[in-house]
């Protein structure tokens, strides 16, 4: 069943860059990406709980969901007619969702085609319940990646007409906002080319205690962060006291102590 809700001019920008990284995915580096973004994605949501797993704006062709734990499956897209699976239409900015009803919620690299990421992340915060986690997979800007989105984005091509947003920039963004990142890795550490045997021939690999040379030689990356909760601690009203004048007191006088003047 489908649900459609009017989608606003400003929106229209995010509907062509959303249908223009969904016609980049389908390209072979696409595809090998989509391949390592969605068995990340398949190995995290099993261990997401709850009743209701929110999609936002998926690039993929298809949007695999079948490993999570949790039962009710919606995908929101900004246009109807370029997801298939997509369930919801509503704005990237302005989702069409009750406040503190969503288990949890997958972005995969929304905030990159959106023109205000804060005004996302503040929705996926209203939208999430106590204790609800957040996905996100964007791609690196410290990498091979980012250098080649500095040298032709004015070409206005996918995915480098997007903004690279770092996996640091978020966790700042996430933690202003009372989130806990759990854990966050970098995926696919291959050069930014289309042509498959040279991707073979090419394809970076670090040691398994290389840091940082996965941050510096990965494509993208993928985060986990659970929302805080705040518990209120009620106070005890008990009975009001009268405010002394003198907090120390006052020494009570008796007949015998006063001194009589003639």
């Amino acid at each position: 069943m489908r649900y459609y809700f009017g989608v606003m001019n400003k929106a229209f920008t995010a509907s062509l860059r959303s249908a223009s990284l969904r016609s980049w995915y389908q390209r072979p580096l696409g595809q090998l990406l989509a391949e390592v973004e969605l068995s990340a994605l398949e190995t995290e949501l099993p261990t997401l709980f709850g009743y209701h797993l929110l999609v936002l704006d998926p690039p993929w062709e298809c949007c695999h969901l079948e490993n999570s734990r949790i039962p009710h499956h919606v995908i929101q897209s900004v246009e109807p007619l370029t997801q298939a699976q997509a369930g919801l239409c509503g704005h990237t900015e302005d989702w069409p969702i009750l406040s503190d009803t969503i288990d949890a919620i997958v972005l995969p690299h929304t905030l990159e085609i959106t023109s205000d990421p804060h005004q996302v992340l503040r929705e996926a915060d209203r939208s999430l319940i106590p204790d609800g986690h957040l996905v996100i997979i964007g791609f690196n800007p410290r990498s091979l990646w980012g250098m080649r989105r500095a040298l032709t984005r004015k070409r206005r091509q996918m995915p480098w007409d997007t903004q690279f947003l770092s996996m640091n920039r978020i966790k700042d963004w996430l933690r202003l906002l009372g989130f806990d990142t759990l854990h966050a890795r970098y995926l696919f550490q291959h050069p930014p080319v289309q042509n498959v045997r040279l991707l073979e021939k090419l394809r970076i690999t670090g040691s398994p205690g290389d840091d940082y040379g996965r941050k510096y030689l990965s494509a993208a990356y993928i985060l986990v962060a659970r929302k805080r909760t705040i518990v209120m601690t009620p106070v005890k009203e008990g009975p009001l006291e009268r405010r002394r004048l003198f907090p120390v007191g006052i020494p009570n006088s008796s007949q015998g102590n006063v001194r009589r003047v003639n």
